[in-house]
């Protein structure tokens, strides 16, 4: 599948999750020359690749599973951590940010179903993990489900960190569809969404990027999202908990000179 052939709706998709992967690209920027190339590399991994953008996003939802009714508010870079979540559990296959891929994702797609497992990832690199600690919302912070003190963040996050090379990156991964960690990871996602949805009417994303506390030019940014709040700091603790099921397959995406 190639050019034009990547744009892809809810139609499009197979009854079957095996062998496809979901990249998405939001919002009003044009592809680069390094995105593009990166998108035309994942033909490598010899699977259907179902790019979604604005143009298709809104038919991947149904009135039984809207998206929620924070995602208007947010980034276009959260907006992406959400959908992760979302269609993993709802459609499930693979997700690959657009980077410039190398192997086919086929061996791990077939260790996913012979092994019965959850999901597959890489390992996570050094330096890649969530530096979950930091984030609060309000002051507080949260640990997967669970609000939690200083204290008690401080020491999660060092278990977890020590434990990294059993957690999978956030950029590359498989999952089935509607399991007890998908249902989980996006539960976890909308509980946070539900906590931030009134600071996010007061103050909506206004750049595709934007960092809270960052001057764009007319003062610090107010948007209340954390840069991993929605992905890095559920993904990282979260696989760990499930490492047993969570395979690490999946070939490392090329994070060098992707923008």
């Amino acid at each position: 599948m190639g050019g034009r052939g990547w744009l892809s709706s809810v139609d499009d998709l197979a009854a079957d999750w095996r062998g496809r992967i979901f990249v998405f690209w939001l919002g009003p920027a044009k592809l680069s020359p390094a995105r593009l190339e990166g998108l035309r590399t994942l033909e490598k991994a010899a699977c259907r690749i179902h790019l979604v953008t604005e143009r298709t996003l809104a038919g991947f939802a149904s009135p039984d599973r809207p998206f929620h009714s924070a995602f208007e508010y947010l980034s276009a870079i959260h907006q992406s951590d959400y959908l992760r979540a979302y269609f993993m559990h709802h459609f499930g296959g693979g997700y690959s940010d657009i980077k410039r891929c190398g192997a086919s994702w086929e061996p791990a797609f077939d260790a996913v179903v012979d092994k019965n497992a959850l999901g597959a990832g890489y390992r996570e690199v050094p330096g890649g993990m969530a530096r979950f600690r930091k984030s609060m919302v309000d002051g507080q912070r949260y640990f997967l489900e669970k609000p939690v003190g200083r204290v008690e963040m401080a020491l999660r996050y060092r278990w977890t960190k020590l434990r990294r090379d059993r957690v999978i990156g956030n950029c590359a991964f498989i999952f089935r569809p509607d399991t007890e960690f998908t249902r989980r990871w996006l539960s976890i996602v909308e509980q946070r969404l539900d906590i931030l949805l009134p600071h996010l009417k007061a103050n909506p994303a206004r750049y595709p990027k934007e960092v809270p506390g960052v001057d764009y030019g007319d003062g610090p940014s107010r948007y209340p999202v954390p840069w991993s709040f929605l992905l890095g700091d559920i993904l990282a603790p979260l696989t760990l908990e499930y490492r047993e099921r969570i395979l690490q397959t999946l070939p490392v995406p090329d994070f060098e000179n992707y923008e």
